[in-house]
Order: structure tokens, then sequence, then C-alpha cells
């Protein structure tokens, strides 16, 4: 499968996160793959101890990762969803499951270029088994008017003795209406780490994130991090929920956003709870604006204030 043969406008926005599009292509890179364009598989490719499986529905898929028990794979399963239409309903259905004993990376990209008026739905449900390795990234690309409403839902389960990292990054283009709602549970032992990214850019931009972290099993632990920025309008508010259910259960939520210009708003909210008096949930949060010694010093280089701005804000964004 060559680069003609599934929209290049979908493709391109992944090196906006420095990543290669040739991992995407079927016959090239390693990995297992899988493509979407609107509601047609436009490209698959299996692996050993991998099953990639796909049913077309008329507004999108159901689609069905499996990766059997005790594969270890070093190179990432790659899967885009994309439309390259203007306006539309996208409804994708993802069941990832991972077995035991298994190590593995998923990065999957969200592209909508053209979005003009543009939904997409996502309904995920994960399961990952015993004493597992899993690491979920998504990155997402809006198109630059604003004109997408992305809503997804995800249910992840995590097995005992398991490491569960999940990344969402929504940094690059205009985000639109956005709504996120992700509900983790952590079985005995288990570790969480989960980190979202968001960058609402004008007043068209609406973000609502809730990620949550349920720990349910004896000695699981989480950190969740979320990142925002809000300028010229730009809407950001941040849910990160824990819950320590069960003995000795440690969790922390960290929230960060940064507010720019007329009418911008971030707000974030922490929710923390603990039902077992030997669990330990914390947080903290932090909400401004950068120094003006800073936005100085890099204009003293030479540079605007908006791309002095810019370069402080990525630099918040991508800082682990």
């Amino acid at each position: 499968m060559s680069n003609t043969e599934y929209p290049e406008d979908i493709l391109q926005s992944l090196e906006d996160y420095n990543i290669d599009i040739q991992d995407f292509i079927p016959g090239h890179g390693k990995g297992a793959k899988l493509l979407l364009n609107f509601n047609k598989i436009s490209g698959i490719e299996q692996v050993e101890g991998i099953i990639l499986q796909g049913k077309e529905i008329p507004n999108g898929i159901i689609a069905d990762v499996i990766i059997k028990e005790g594969t270890k794979h070093e190179e990432p399963i790659h899967l885009c969803f994309g439309v390259n239409k203007e306006s539309g309903i996208q409804e994708i259905f993802p069941r990832i499951i991972a077995e035991d004993n298994t190590d593995v990376k998923i990065q999957a990209h969200c592209s909508f270029p053209n979005a003009d008026g543009l939904i997409h739905k996502m309904f995920g449900h994960f399961y990952v088994g015993n004493n597992c390795n899993f690491e979920y990234s998504e990155t997402h690309y809006h198109g630059e008017k604003s004109g997408a409403l992305v809503a997804p839902v995800g249910y992840m389960y995590i097995g005992e003795n398991s490491v569960f990292i999940n990344n969402f990054n929504l940094t690059k283009g205009t985000p639109g209406q956005i709504k996120i709602l992700i509900d983790i549970y952590a079985m005995k032992n288990s570790v969480i780490k989960s980190n979202i990214r968001a960058f609402g850019k004008s007043k068209r931009d609406s973000i609502r994130i809730r990620d949550s972290v349920f720990l349910e099993g004896e000695r699981a632990r989480s950190i969740i991090k979320m990142k925002a920025a809000a300028r010229d309008g730009g809407e950001v508010l941040m849910y990160g929920v824990t819950e320590g259910n069960a003995p000795y259960t440690n969790g922390h939520v960290e929230c960060s956003e940064i507010v720019l210009g007329q009418g911008s708003i971030c707000r974030a909210r922490p929710f923390i709870r603990a039902t077992d008096p030997t669990s330990s949930v914390s947080h903290e949060a932090s909400l401004g604006r950068f120094p003006q010694k800073w936005l100085d010093e890099l204009q003293a280089k030479g540079l605007t204030e908006e791309e002095a701005t810019d370069i402080l804000i990525q630099a918040m964004l991508d800082e682990e």
C-alpha cells in the first residue's frame, strides 16, 4: 500500500507529532497496522501474536485488537482512524484485549484535517490481563477550522501486577468541541500512569476531559497528569478523579493549566476519595500565566510575542 492509496492529508498530521508516516503504511516498517477512512478499512497488516479484525458499519467500524498470551513486541501496533470529508458522523467501537503476560504498545492517530461540522464518536473497551506491560498513546488533529465535535469514551480494566500507560495528546491544529470520558479500573498491584495534554486556541474551542482511575485492588497505584492551555477565548475544563477503594492503594492527581488572552478560560477540578483507611490519595493543581520575564527573554532573541508564547506553551505541554 502506498501513501496515494490512503488520503495523504489524513496522514500528514502525524509529522506534527514527530511520528513517521511510513510507520502507519502497511508494507513499510514493522508492526501490525490498521487504517480507516471514514467507514472503509483502507489497509491492514497482521503480525504474529496479534489479531486485527474490523467490521465496517454505515458510519464507521467495529475493531478488535487481540494480543495473544505471552506476546511481546517492541514495534507498536499502529491504528489510524481518519476522515477527510468536511462533515458527517464517524463512530468507532474498538475492543482491545491484551491477554496475560503480554508487552505491547499501541500508537493511535485520529485525524480530521478538513473538519467543518464533523462529528467523531468513539466507544472503547480495553481489557489488560495479568502481568502485562501495556502502553496506549493517542494523538489527534482536527484541522484548522475548529470544526470538529469529538466525543470519545473509554472503559479500561487493568489486571493484577500490570503496568498501564495512557497518553492522550491534542495540541496540534484547532480542537473544536471536545468531550472525553476515561474510566480506568486498576486491580491488585497494578500501576496506572495517565497523561493528558490539550490546547484550546480560539473561542470556538471547548475542551472537557474527565480522566478517572478507580484503585480496586490491594496496593494498586496511579498518577494522573493533566496539562492544558487556553488562549484567545479558548476553554478547557479538566476533571482528574482518583478513588482508593482497596487496602494500601496510592493515587495522585496533578493538573497544570495556562490561560492567555481575553475571554480564555481554564478550570482544573481534582476529585479524590478514599474508602479504605489504609489508602492514600492526593492532588495538586496550578493555574496561571507565564512570567513576563520569560516572554521578554524570547522576544529579545527576535521572536514576536505570539511566537514566544507558542514556544512556552509547547514546552509546558511537552514536559514530562
